[in-house]
């Protein structure tokens, strides 16, 4: 089988995947075009898309309109993917991605989205200090920061800039930060030994291989049905989810737990080939 990857920076994941597949390649997503007649024909850099058996993409979530249509491209034409396109529109959307999980009953901390500082009236209303707030723009994450009161906080949603911007609240408790990654029903777990979200930070937050309890395990199941997501990375806090993410740092995941991700992954794309 052939794997190709759609990523800007994805060197080290493309030498890994080529144990598991007969060729590898790697192009951008700028090498992409969609024609979008009723064969919605896929080139990429010039040659059509057939010539893979499965693709694995980096999303940018930025893109995730155009991704969307690749993906739904990929499954008409029997391809195996990483992505759903629902789960795109839903991931790339924090709020929406949020109120899904609400919605199913999936553990998450108490929150608020807001737009700009005008957003605050209410915020004492909704949840109790301390928060970590995180601000988005053009649907990536710009900056994060614990507050411990109204004052500073308000200081940090004026720099938000209206239909560009948006900033999600979150209850900030004293439980343990994991971050798990998910594929296919396996779930592999690392814990922080530090908060990411310290003002103060200035280095990369070091991580070890650590179990999850029954509880946690069974909140990220909850997660992932509510999302249809085959592949992700989700950062809870105690039983908590704070976020999922559709590009897991999947370097990071392999070196802390030793766990064979790559051939994993491969497995599912090949499965998933098979399948359809």
């Amino acid at each position: 089988m052939e794997l190709l990857i759609l990523a800007n920076d994805f060197d080290t994941q493309e030498k890994r995947f080529s144990n598991y597949f007969e060729e590898v390649e790697k192009k951008s997503l700028a090498d992409v075009l969609i024609d979008t007649d009723k064969d919605e024909n896929v080139l990429v850099d010039g040659e059509r898309i057939e010539a893979w058996d499965a693709v694995y993409i980096d999303p940018e979530p930025k893109a995730f309109n155009y991704l969307r249509v690749l993906v739904e491209a990929l499954g008409q034409k029997d391809i195996s993917c990483n992505l759903d396109p629902s789960s795109i529109f839903i991931l790339a959307k924090k709020p929406y991605l949020f109120s899904v999980m609400a919605e199913r009953g999936v553990s998450i901390p108490d929150q608020v989205a807001i737009s700009t500082e005008k957003g605050l009236t209410e915020l004492e209303k909704d949840v109790d200090f301390p928060v970590v707030a995180k601000k988005y723009s053009s649907f990536e994450l710009a900056e994060a920061k614990i507050f411990e009161d109204f004052d500073n906080l308000k200081s940090f949603a004026e720099i938000s800039e209206h239909g560009k911007d948006f900033i999600m609240i979150q209850e900030y408790s004293d439980e343990d930060i994991f971050d798990v990654l998910y594929i296919d029903g396996n779930l592999i777990s690392l814990k922080l030994e530090e908060s990411p979200w310290v003002a103060s930070e200035s280095t990369s937050v070091a991580k070890k291989y650590h179990s999850i309890s029954t509880d946690q395990k069974e909140t990220v199941e909850d997660a992932v049905s509510s999302l249809g997501t085959s592949i992700c990375q989700i950062r809870m806090k105690g039983n908590k989810v704070m976020d999922i993410d559709s590009s897991p740092d999947l370097e990071a995941f392999k070196e802390k737990s030793g766990k064979n991700i790559y051939g994993r992954i491969s497995d599912m794309l090949k499965e998933g080939n098979e399948d359809e």
